[in-house]
């Protein structure tokens, strides 16, 4: 009965195993002796609740939706929105304004590198913690002080303090997502900023910068409460999900049995097996995460991806104004509406749908949806050069864009899964790092170079 227990425990991530007998050898083996397949459901789940353990489904969702809402930051489209008034309260240059709306970012950076060295070290529920109570502050401050270079150094706190919850979202969601439903869970990742953005403009329109910071502070306090209520086993880094193996290995024709199964969460504490939790590396991990193809490849993929849409998300109105000859002002706002709507909003949900119809993120079918957004998007860029007509180009800029959006959550997604999973925090913070430093910062600088080469109006 231990070598049913332990078998039947084995990682849906690593279906060939070659230490331990496959779970559908032992099933199969107390099928031939009973000739009931039902017998063998109720045996095999008796002896998983001996080894492994449940946990509550409807309290993952409630910690995965607070972690969604620490992504859901006003600030940043409320400066966007404030840009007059912020001059004028701080007494800023021109030229200071300009450095000061991007200063954020450098608290990003320094974030991905302050995740990278704690992320495996500290528990993952503390971070959070000492990092809402930064978020706090950074974002109260400006609201009381006058000085800008407070102001600027509670910008970098704040980008820091916001940083972590990107990096560890996916992580997390690998770790403690429910199974069927992880792939759409994962894609709908960015859609808080991008909503937190637009709705940090609406706010400033009807209130104030400094109403809607303290609005955000507001949401801050209430995560902070949320997560030091919560227990610790739901942040575990060790945590490993037993589940697909046992609902592809027993064969019930009752689908009534199966739909019982799904509902059991079944998780085992990764770290009572081994030590490898205990002694990990940063250094060694690093290497560990650049020796693989895998990750080298489809991270720079993802910094390709975010080069491009920060280029143009800066630039866009540059873009339509001069490469498209847009001179209506409103009609380049309606067009950038539409884009950050298509784009940031519907592309991530169309991505998460499709990839649960080909069986999840961690299915070998997956890789066929980036591949096939891929063409698209080529196509579409090429296209766009062979016409003058601004409508047909606006149509397949927002196509090259939407199925470029696609693609994001798909690589995430599979880079997540096909890593240790000892490696999954540091795989998270690694690419997090370098897509932020060489695709977000490099890509509105590389834009401009361009656009000095080729002249304004080019579309190349």
């Amino acid at each position: 009965m231990e070598d049913i227990n332990k078998n039947t425990s084995v990682n849906f991530q690593d279906e060939s195993n070659n230490n331990s007998p496959d779970a559908t050898n032992v099933i199969k083996e107390l099928t031939n002796e009973n000739n009931d397949q039902k017998q063998v459901q109720i045996t095999v789940q008796k002896e998983l609740k001996k080894n492994l353990f449940h946990i509550n489904r409807n309290i993952r969702y409630c910690i995965y939706i607070m972690e969604l809402l620490c992504l859901f930051n006003f600030d940043q489209g409320a400066i966007s929105a404030s840009t007059k008034e912020i001059k004028n309260s701080f007494k800023m240059t021109d030229r200071e304004l300009g450095s000061f709306g991007g200063i954020s970012f450098l608290g990003t950076t320094l974030g991905g590198i302050f995740s990278l060295s704690v992320i495996n070290k500290i528990n993952r529920r503390y971070i959070i913690l000492f990092l809402e109570i930064i978020s706090i502050f950074s974002l109260y401050i400006p609201t009381i002080i006058t000085s800008k270079i407070l102001f600027t150094l509670c910008r970098i706190l704040t980008g820091f303090s916001q940083s972590f919850m990107s990096i560890y979202l996916p992580v997390w969601v690998d770790q403690f997502g429910v199974y069927k439903k992880k792939s759409f869970m994962i894609s709908i990742i960015t859609i808080p900023s991008a909503f937190g953005y637009l709705l940090g403009n609406i706010l400033v329109v009807f209130s104030s910068w400094k109403t809607t910071f303290r609005i955000n502070v507001f949401l801050c306090i209430c995560l902070f409460v949320g997560f030091f209520l919560s227990n610790d086993i739901y942040f575990s880094k060790s945590i490993v999900a037993r589940k697909k193996i046992l609902f592809s290995s027993v064969n019930v024709n009752n689908s009534t049995d199966i739909n019982k199964i799904d509902e059991i969460s079944m998780f085992e504490d990764d770290s009572l097996n081994n030590n490898i939790y205990d002694n990990q590396s940063i250094i060694k991990n690093a290497i560990q995460c650049f020796k693989s193809n895998l990750f080298r490849y489809i991270t720079l993929a993802i910094i390709s991806i975010f080069f491009i849409l920060s280029g143009l998300q800066f630039w866009v109105n540059d873009f339509f104004e001069n490469a498209l000859d847009i001179k209506d002002k409103k009609f380049r706002l309606l067009g950038f509406v539409i884009i950050i709507v298509f784009t940031a909003l519907f592309a991530p949900i169309v991505a998460g749908f499709i990839m649960q119809k080909l069986g999840g993120y961690d299915s070998k079918r997956v890789i066929y949806l980036p591949f096939i957004c891929c063409i698209i998007s080529l196509i579409c860029s090429n296209l766009m050069l062979l016409s003058n007509y601004k409508y047909y180009i606006l149509i397949l800029f927002e196509c090259y864009l939407f199925s470029g959006c696609i693609i994001i959550p798909c690589l995430n997604g599979i880079l997540i899964s096909s890593m240790s999973k000892e490696l999954a925090g540091s795989v998270s913070a690694i690419s997090n790092l370098l897509y932020n430093i060489l695709g977000r910062l490099a890509g509105p600088s590389f834009y401009g170079i361009f656009r000095s080469i080729f002249e304004k109006n080019s579309r190349l």
